[in-house]
């Protein structure tokens, strides 16, 4: 008996996975005035967005739950989101816990660690360097790199905004 509810616990596990998304939506790209970092929006879906961002130089050991020094840190006053934040700044409505203090080494690996609201919460991560930041080009994932054109062509389900 045990067997049988523990295949069926590996059944579902495995199923539940299948339907996740490929990627996050969370990326960062070339601004006009420095780097950005953008949240991929899923049409249809009202209130999510960027409502905390953490910069961490990339500790090699490091994980999602600890990427390493952290660097730069804001956070929504009021929780209301935004889809593009430039680094190193906290737009109208946000509050600096962590003010960005050295400048980027376009060489080394940081990593974004962000917080957003929608219909449920959803944290999003990506690795980076900043010499990645071409105009054009849009970093997401752990060091992907495409051109915008391109990121923006790929399926939206591939960053997890399904449709019922």
């Amino acid at each position: 008996m045990k067997w049988g509810r523990s295949t069926g616990v590996i059944a579902l596990a495995l199923l539940l996975s299948g339907c996740g998304a490929e990627f996050d939506p969370l990326f960062v790209e070339s601004g006009s005035s420095g780097p950005v970092i953008g949240w991929r929006e899923c049409p249809g879906v009202q209130h999510d967005g960027i409502t905390e961002v953490g910069l961490y130089r990339w500790d090699h050991d490091g994980t999602v739950d600890d990427p390493g020094q952290l660097l730069w840190h804001i956070k929504a006053s009021d929780g209301t989101p935004l889809h593009r934040v430039r680094l190193g700044r906290a737009p109208q409505g946000f509050t600096t816990r962590l003010p960005l203090t050295v400048e980027l080494d376009p060489a080394s690996t940081y990593a974004l660690r962000a917080n957003m609201t929608s219909d449920d919460l959803v944290s999003g991560f990506l690795t980076f360097k900043p010499r990645q930041l071409a105009t054009g080009r849009v970093v997401f994932s752990e060091g992907q790199e495409e051109s915008r054109g391109s990121y923006e062509s790929r399926h939206d389900e591939d960053f997890g905004c399904f449709r019922d």
